[in-house]
């Protein structure tokens, strides 16, 4: 029998493991980077924010996935964002834990819903945390950072919280232009005339209503030059007034500067397929990929009246844990997104440009062996639409359509997320029918499958810095499809319907809107040419072209059908 002593001696040793610190390790890095000894300043300005857990998120998900559906009686019943506000609120006992904890130690915050942001100096931060910052240089790119080491959380106030940004976040590396591969053909000019006839787009008459706005989100110095769209309307669109070659609002960071290639690419084309439809520029400067997604999704669902699409040609085909983007973060992101969904927002995000995202070894470490392929996130999320890229047969404009292969049509299955429900089918057929899988283990087939739809992707048109490029990547496919749903959104709007919201459901059970591509494979590299494994294109669904490409008007015939079980309410 133990004794009185024995057992109040164990419940304090109890105690005290529970309230222990909770360790965070940094993760390990991509590895062209590497660790400055020139230390940081104590005055360093560090943003820390934490992401409060919250609550009924399964519900959140059950009612995102019923307000999509066109075959649920309560489609396009959208929740404005304070009912989503309301219903993932965190425990107003976590939020007082995190904020107590801040204020014992004399740290200013703003609490803003589920987020509190604290902007402190590197030596407060440090004490805060039981931490260090240095330096980080990627002799590659040019890129600098701040980052921390191991940092250390009370455990009552890690129990609180769901993800943390600030601490180990890395940029995304900048791309350069993609170029044919040597033997390739000559790419046609792509403009956004060859897309409206490749499309069949048609029928929509534009109002120019605020009601309907798209928007493009840019990262890391992709700002571009209003002059520069206003000459590529003049131009590529000459049936539209120059002066609709014009953003209708900057959000976030300063967006005008020297204009990026990346940035053009997006505004060129997600206005020059729906001209007059009022666009809306979201820029982010900082170098945190995934803090940056978070801030992101966390202002759109904020906004008054948000633009109802919004296109992303940003993404990762690799290890997030050397991005410094940990498995909370991607879940909180994720969460994000499923809000936009019940809101009625559509997120578009390019696929990917390097194939099936194959390598035999650790980004972080290149003598271990990993075998694995890599969809991009966030397009492996289920509550985005992922665009692959495609190019005409021949390089003939007016032939049939197959996969990218000046880069790989980004595609794969993820390891994060299952697949959702609506695609399982067509998966299922790719995967009984398809030749030459990768091996066992490579990827998972039950995970959630990209891309969901594709569009042309090489040879386009862009105007930046008063000179024409041509450019190629899913990043040109993305803001195409972007632009042809705020289209959609438009003729709905008109006809006193909803606005498209996630389309992921919408997509499949209109699969016969699309032009399947059988032709080509997404075991191509970027720039690096062939890969050993990826998925080559097949009848139906594939993991390099999706559905296929979209037929604009039996597109619109779809959409304008789908009512569903009840006469859903517009909410604007």
């Amino acid at each position: 029998m133990f004794s009185m002593q024995y057992l109040l001696i164990a419940a304090a040793v109890a105690g005290c493991a529970a309230l222990a610190p909770v360790r965070h390790e940094e993760p390990d890095m991509l590895s062209d980077w590497r660790k400055l000894e020139t230390p940081v300043t104590p005055d360093h300005s560090i943003t820390l924010r934490l992401s409060v857990k919250q609550q009924n998120l399964e519900e959140l998900y059950k009612t995102a996935l019923a307000v999509s559906d066109p075959k649920s009686p309560s489609y396009g019943q959208y929740l404005t964002a304070a009912a989503v506000k309301s219903l993932t609120a965190p425990a107003k006992t976590d939020i007082t834990t995190v904020t107590n904890w801040l204020t014992q130690h004399s740290v200013n915050f703003s609490v803003d819903g589920s987020i509190i942001e604290a902007k402190l100096t590197a030596a407060v931060a440090a004490k805060l945390l039981n931490t260090q910052f240095h330096h980080l240089s990627n002799d590659a790119t040019g890129q600098h950072t701040v980052r921390a080491e191991d940092y250390w959380l009370p455990s009552e106030v890690d129990n609180a919280i769901a993800a943390v940004y600030g601490m180990h976040g890395l940029p995304l590396p900048p791309r350069v232009a993609l170029s044919p591969l040597v033997g390739q053909d000559a790419v046609p000019d792509v403009n956004p005339k060859v897309l409206e006839g490749t499309y069949n787009v048609s029928g929509v008459k534009i109002s120019g209503s605020t009601k309907n706005r798209q928007a493009v989100a840019e990262f890391q110095g992709q700002t571009m030059k209003p002059e520069d769209l206003s000459k590529f309307f003049s131009m590529y669109v000459p049936s539209a007034p120059t002066s609709e070659g014009k953003i209708y609002n900057f959000v976030g960071d300063k967006g005008t500067g020297i204009a990026g290639v990346e940035a053009s690419l997006d505004v060129d084309y997600i206005m020059g397929v729906a001209p007059g439809l009022l666009t809306e520029f979201w820029y982010y400067q900082s170098m945190d990929f995934c803090g940056d997604m978070q801030k992101w999704t966390s202002q759109i669902i904020n906004a008054t009246n948000p633009p109802l699409v919004h296109s992303v040609s940003y993404g990762w085909q690799g290890e997030l844990k050397s991005l410094g983007c940990k498995d909370a973060a991607v879940q909180d992101v994720d969460a994000n997104l499923a809000k936009l969904a019940t809101m009625g927002i559509t997120i578009i995000f390019a696929s990917g440009d390097s194939g099936s995202g194959y390598s035999d070894y650790s980004s972080t470490n290149k003598n271990k062996l990993y075998n694995k392929l890599y969809p991009s996130w966030p397009a492996s999320s289920q509550w985005v639409t992922a665009v692959g890229a495609t190019r005409f047969v021949n390089q003939q404009v007016g032939e049939p359509e197959m996969a990218s292969d000046m880069f790989g049509s980004g595609g794969g299955f993820s390891t994060m997320f299952d697949a959702f429900k609506d695609q399982v089918a067509a998966v299922k057929h790719y995967l009984e029918i398809a030749e030459d899988l990768p091996p066992a283990g490579y990827f998972p087939p039950g995970g959630r499958a990209t891309p969901d739809v594709s569009a042309l992707g090489e040879g386009f048109q862009v105007l930046a810095n008063g000179r024409t490029t041509v450019v190629g990547g899913t990043s040109a496919s993305a803001p195409t499809f972007g632009g042809l749903v705020s289209l959609l959104n438009e003729a709905r709007i008109q006809a006193g319907k909803p606005a498209m919201g996630y389309l992921n459901p919408f997509l499949y059970q209109n699969a016969d809107a699309f032009r399947d591509v059988i032709l080509g494979t997404n075991a191509i590299g970027r720039g690096t040419g062939p890969l050993k494994y990826g998925f080559k294109c097949a009848k139906g669904w594939d993991p390099a072209t999706g559905l296929g490409t979209p037929n604009f008007k039996a597109l619109q015939v779809a959409a304008m059908k789908a009512v569903a079980g009840g006469d859903a309410v517009l909410v604007v």
